[in-house]
């Protein structure tokens, strides 16, 4: 693994911070495809989340939040004219989405 500043890592952890974000990530990263339309990242969220909030206000929350921040950072390339997310990989994210996945399933 290659050598992170502290920012790197705090900007990371941030990005991790909310449980939709580590669901796109870990989404993309299971993907068949290089692309996938954010209609499909908005239901598989859905399908996650026992208590999904309304269609609208996660698209809304998709395209103004968590793509947007993704994509700030390098993790995704999110085209909102073609409503496609591409995932970049980033090797750190990795380790801490696994990481991250682990709590998430002993949580529930």
């Amino acid at each position: 693994m290659q050598d992170y500043t502290t920012g790197e890592i705090n900007r990371r952890f941030a990005l991790l911070d909310q449980y939709e974000r580590r669901c796109i990530i870990h989404f993309l990263r299971e993907a068949e495809s290089d692309h996938v339309s954010v209609s499909e990242v908005a239901r598989h969220l859905q399908e996650q989340d026992p208590t999904p909030d309304d269609r609208d206000e996660l698209a809304i929350a998709l395209h103004h939040t968590h793509l947007p921040k993704l994509a700030a950072l390098g993790a995704l390339d999110f085209d909102a004219r073609s409503e496609t997310v591409r995932y970049n990989g980033d090797e750190l994210v990795e380790s801490l989405l696994e990481l991250a996945l682990q709590t998430d399933v002993s949580d529930t």
